[in-house]
């Protein structure tokens, strides 16, 4: 994101629900236990908010939950933690070792995913999430430090949720989209798989498998694109989790604008350099994309 403002201000409505007649809530754009400053000032409805944090919650806890203790990551129960995470002996389970958090190397599993369905033409009953493949970012220091203490014995422990990660991934480009636009300027077809109606997220959910640098100016990145034709664009977010890492890279097709006026309304909005204007065939395959440009 850029440095700009890090409060937006409310839409009078759940962003998620609509509701307008109930007690809102601020949203976190990116998760408030990895660091996210960015907030959706009341936007999120009681039992929304409930929602979210539930699949948030089984990331953040059950995937990366001893990362975070070893690194002090932002929490709101920072009094609960232990100051240790235990390490069971992958030979006798009955010896589990308690390892100083501040040595742990803090092992965090990703997801390395190819390009969202509906960005190469599969329909949307085929779930690739079965074959998204585990990345782990850890502290490569502390780990030569505890492989000299225990040789052999390392083991680590995580929760693999992929439907969670792809709803949490989701919801963080659909509010990042929400920096720079209503609920009302487009289609949000994104939110059936947030909220849980829908359920193959790797529909509108994707990533990149190349490599990528560290950025040590930012803890995390997000923008706002766009593509498609005059008359009917298609809104993307893409969103890179601890940026001043080697994690991975991953988008969100979060809806689209259909008609001339819309369109042109909601790129003057996003601005745009972040819109590429194409021709592209009902399977919205990038590698045949070509450019096509019309006056602002």
């Amino acid at each position: 994101m850029s440095h700009g403002p890090t409060r937006y201000p409310s839409f009078g409505a759940c962003i998620y629900c609509g509701k307008d007649d109930v007690e809102l809530t601020d949203e976190h754009v990116m998760p408030f236990a990895l660091g996210g400053a960015h907030i959706l000032e009341r936007a999120s409805c009681r039992d929304c908010a409930k929602m979210t944090s539930r699949f948030e919650t089984a990331v953040l806890r059950g995937m990366w939950g001893d990362a975070r203790e070893a690194f002090n990551a932002p929490s709101r129960h920072k009094k609960r933690r232990k100051g240790y995470i235990e390490m069971p002996d992958p030979d006798d389970p009955s010896l589990v070792r308690q390892i100083p958090s501040a040595q742990h190397p803090g092992p965090m599993v990703f997801y390395r995913i190819s390009r969202a369905g509906i960005l190469i033409g599969a329909p949307v009953t085929l779930d690739t999430s079965a074959s998204w493949e585990l990345v782990v970012i850890d502290d490569n220091l502390r780990l030569k430090a505890l492989e000299k203490l225990y040789p052999g014995k390392l083991t680590f422990k995580f929760r693999h949720s992929p439907y969670e990660f792809g709803r949490m991934i989701a919801k963080i480009g659909y509010c990042q989209v929400l920096t720079s636009l209503t609920p009302n300027d487009f289609h949000p077809f994104c939110l059936p798989y947030i909220m849980g109606t829908k359920h193959n997220v790797s529909y509108i959910v994707g990533g990149s498998t190349d490599a990528q640098q560290a950025n040590d100016k930012s803890g995390y990145d997000l923008s706002t694109f766009a593509f498609g034709t005059i008359d009917h664009l298609y809104l993307l977010a893409s969103v890179r989790l601890l940026s001043n890492t080697h994690a991975p890279q991953y988008h969100v097709v979060v809806g689209d604008v259909i008609g001339r006026d819309a369109v042109v309304a909601v790129t003057e909005k996003i601005g745009p350099a972040s819109v590429e204007v194409t021709k592209f065939g009902a399977s919205a395959n990038p590698e045949h994309w070509q450019p096509l440009v019309w006056p602002l």
